[in-house]
C-alpha cells in the first residue's frame, strides 16, 4: 500500500502565512450573550436551597437583592456590556500580538 503524504502547496515560496486574525465584532457579541447566560444561569442558581454560591458574581453586576426580578434585570444588561467589552478588547489584543509567536 501507498504511503500518504500530506503537502503543503504555496504559489510562491516567498509566501509567509498570515497569522489567524479573529473577527472584533463576533468574538465581541459572542462574548456578550456568553457573558449575559452565565449571569442568568447564576441567578438562577440563587434559587438553589442549599446555599448560593453565585452572589458574589451577580454582586458585580447590580447592587439589588440578588434572587430579584431587578437584579435579573439590571445584571443581565451589564453583563451583556461588559462581554462586549471583554470580548473587543480580547479580540484587539489578540490580533495585536499575533506576531509575536511567528518567526
Amino acid at each position: 500500500m501507498e504511503d500518504i503524504v500530506a503537502t503543503l502547496h504555496v504559489d510562491r515560496p516567498s509566501e509567509v502565512p498570515q497569522a489567524h486574525q479573529l473577527g472584533v465584532g463576533r468574538l465581541a457579541i459572542a462574548a456578550a450573550i456568553t457573558a449575559a447566560v452565565i449571569f442568568v444561569l447564576c441567578w438562577l442558581g440563587t434559587f438553589v436551597p442549599f446555599g448560593s454560591p453565585t452572589h458574589a458574581y451577580i454582586g458585580l453586576f447590580t447592587t439589588a437583592e440578588v434572587s430579584s426580578g431587578r437584579a435579573l434585570a439590571e445584571g443581565s444588561c451589564w453583563s451583556l456590556l461588559f462581554g462586549l467589552l471583554v470580548g473587543a478588547v480580547f479580540a484587539l489584543v489578540y490580533n495585536a500580538t499575533a506576531s509575536f509567536g511567528r518567526r
